[in-house]
């Protein structure tokens, strides 16, 4: 399973969000060696924390599950994607911005087991994925790491 964090967040508080591509990075090492079945390998939970003057521009974009093997062409960069799953997470610009380092861990954490509800609607399209397990799995991971 490849579990990762990608970041869109306000400029003026880069300072305050730079622990999120350590935590995305550790998250992906931790999964990577485990396996919750042969519908979905990879999921990247886009993380959005802008301020209100920025808001218009990043709003989350609806859950969007790739099955079958997929050539992607962005900004420079091509690769493959397959049994793929993005969705993003809004995190409130205020709350961040004034917590400490580990107070921000928490949040994100809690933000993102919450957000795993959208795994179960789409359990139509993502066949064959142990989300039970998958779950239980991350929050012990952020308990290891006493995040939560």
């Amino acid at each position: 399973m490849k579990l990762a964090l990608a970041q869109y967040t306000s400029a003026d508080i880069v300072k305050e969000t730079n622990f999120i591509t350590d935590f995305s990075n550790d998250l992906k090492s931790h999964f990577s060696k485990k396996e919750y079945g042969d519908g979905l390998k990879n999921i990247v939970i886009g993380i959005i924390c802008v301020s209100s003057s920025l808001e218009f521009f990043f709003k989350p974009r609806r859950p969007k599950y790739t099955k079958n093997k997929k050539h992607i062409k962005s900004e420079g960069f091509e690769y493959d994607i397959e049994k793929y799953l993005e969705f993003d997470l809004k995190l409130d610009f205020e709350i961040i911005k004034i917590a400490s380092n580990g107070e921000a861990k928490k949040y994100l954490a809690q933000e993102i087991l919450k957000s795993l509800d959208i795994i179960e609607t789409m359990e139509a399209k993502i066949k064959d994925f142990d989300l039970i397990n998958f779950k239980r799995d991350l929050e012990d991971y952020f308990k290891e790491k006493k995040i939560i």
